[in-house]
């Protein structure tokens, strides 16, 4: 029965960290919907606009999905001892999302659409 409920507490762990990685995906598609939309509206001339992004919340910003992503190794190693399968694939794509997303984040920020702020 321990394991039982110990394997619905680590899905609701899993499950949670899935909906960090997804929360956190919001600032970047806001980001790259307002690139994409500067990238548009001024092609072809000659000042093309450009968003601008901050290094100190792009540290920050990266630190959480650092936290989400160590968090569902985590309860991804937990589930992977329990056999709890639901856990385990929820967990793995926490840790997928939270990779894509910050990978996604910085080459944003290297592309030439972004103007660093301090």
């Amino acid at each position: 029965m321990q394991n039982r409920e110990s394997n619905k507490a680590l899905n609701i762990a899993s499950l949670a960290a899935l909906i960090a990685a997804l929360a956190l995906s919001t600032p970047l598609a806001e980001r790259f919907i307002a690139a994409i939309w500067q990238w548009y509206k001024f092609s072809g001339y000659s000042g093309a606009g450009h968003i601008t992004l901050s290094l100190k919340t792009g540290l920050l910003f990266s630190g959480l999905l650092a936290a989400t992503f160590g968090s569902a190794l985590w309860f991804n190693q937990l589930a992977k001892h329990r056999t709890a399968t639901r856990a385990r694939s929820l967990s793995f794509l926490a840790m997928w999302i939270s990779v894509t997303v910050l990978a996604a984040y910085w080459l944003l920020g290297m592309s030439n659409l972004n103007v660093w702020r301090a």
